[in-house]
């Protein structure tokens, strides 16, 4: 009898054994998507292939340093900031849109041609844009969500 109540023990720790490794597989493959507010890195990939954006308005989970077309695809673009001079130039994946109501509260949906993206708005839009696309294979006027350079929409 007790070789039986062994073998079931053995059976029990392994099958609760299985459920916990089961289940926490399965949560830590949710990363948060690009463009979700995060307060630290952790709230955006606890593996570190995301990071927080925290200049952003209530954060930014982004993947910095992209090259063309390496985002996650039909989640987000490759995206250059201050791309003159090339030596203060980063890139970011940023969240794909058609329209703000794509983007979160407080962000807007643009392209890199947007007015918005000048280095002189609102004041001087002549200026040239401080983003750009660098995806090859996106189309163009493709668009991604930024903070409100205009400050107009509700923050969350």
């Amino acid at each position: 009898r007790l070789c039986s109540r062994v073998v079931t023990f053995s059976r029990n720790i392994f099958a609760s054994v299985s459920i916990l490794l089961l289940g926490l597989s399965l949560g830590s493959g949710c990363a948060n998507r690009i463009g979700d507010d995060c307060l630290t890195s952790v709230d955006c990939s606890p593996t570190g292939a995301r990071i927080c954006d925290t200049a952003q308005p209530n954060g930014y989970c982004t993947i910095r340093s992209c090259d063309p077309d390496t985002c996650p695809e039909d989640e987000a673009l490759c995206v250059e900031f201050r791309a003159m001079p090339d030596r203060t130039a980063q890139t970011y994946c940023m969240e794909v849109c058609d329209s703000d109501g794509d983007c979160r509260a407080g962000y807007v949906c643009v392209a890199d041609n947007d007015e918005r993206l000048s280095e002189g708005y609102p004041s001087d839009t002549s200026l040239p844009s401080i983003a750009r696309v660098i995806d090859l294979e996106a189309e163009e006027g493709s668009r991604f969500c930024v903070a409100d350079p205009a400050g107009t929409t509700p923050a969350e």
